[in-house]
């Protein structure tokens, strides 16, 4: 249950993320749907864009959140009983006494 909780909580941020980068740093040059003659600059930002994604994207879109949501990942965080600790200590020790 806390991996389903740590999983969704790292695609709320990466949402998140999605939605601030864009209008920060810009989007990518070149062509969404080159067929369409739909650029990314045409596509906005939040839910305006809703309309303006063509049908293959959704669905790229919703395969991708399929896999996140079937697949496990690394795995080794559920394997060793410890969800969400993939063995990487920057500001945290590895040893659980010290924690």
């Amino acid at each position: 249950r806390r991996s389903v909780e740590l999983k969704h909580g790292r695609i709320a941020m990466l949402a998140t993320m999605g939605y601030i980068t864009p209008e920060v740093a810009g989007k990518f040059p070149g062509y969404l749907d080159p067929s369409a003659g739909l650029k990314f600059d045409d596509v906005p930002n939040g839910l305006a864009a809703l309309s303006k994604v063509p049908g293959g994207g959704w669905a790229q879109i919703l395969l991708y959140m399929s896999w996140c949501e079937v697949s496990r990942g690394a795995g080794s965080d559920i394997a060793n009983g410890r969800p969400g600790d993939f063995g990487w200590y920057v500001l945290t020790s590895s040893d659980p006494e010290e924690k």
